[in-house]
């Protein structure tokens, strides 16, 4: 596969997880619209994605209207966690975890 198809069809579809479920999509669906050959189908994806033959509808839904602000992101804070072994004879690591089986 062509290493630079990629960058060529985020031109089209900026987001690369949306260019990849685009892909994923494509190389599942209809009929080839470039000239046939002996491509992969996730590569003739791609090189159709990266050759402008969709309609701009058919691409509309990928991509991203309005940017995403921090503000709207959730973020989870975690607790700092305290080492063990404290010295210069003990190695330092996460506490252990309770042995006792879940099952």
């Amino acid at each position: 596969m062509d290493p630079l198809i990629d960058f060529d069809a985020q031109r089209t579809i900026p987001n690369p997880f949306a260019l990849a479920v685009a892909a994923a999509g494509r190389a599942r669906g209809a009929a080839p619209r470039l000239a046939a050959s002996p491509k992969s189908r996730p590569h003739l994806a791609l090189s159709e994605i990266a050759g402008n033959a969709f309609e701009p509808r058919e691409i509309e839904p990928f991509l991203l209207t309005e940017p995403i602000s921090p503000k709207g992101c959730v973020r989870f804070k975690s607790a700092p966690k305290k080492l063990c072994g404290i010295g210069p004879n003990r190695p330092a690591a996460a506490p252990a975890l309770d042995s006792r089986a879940v099952h």
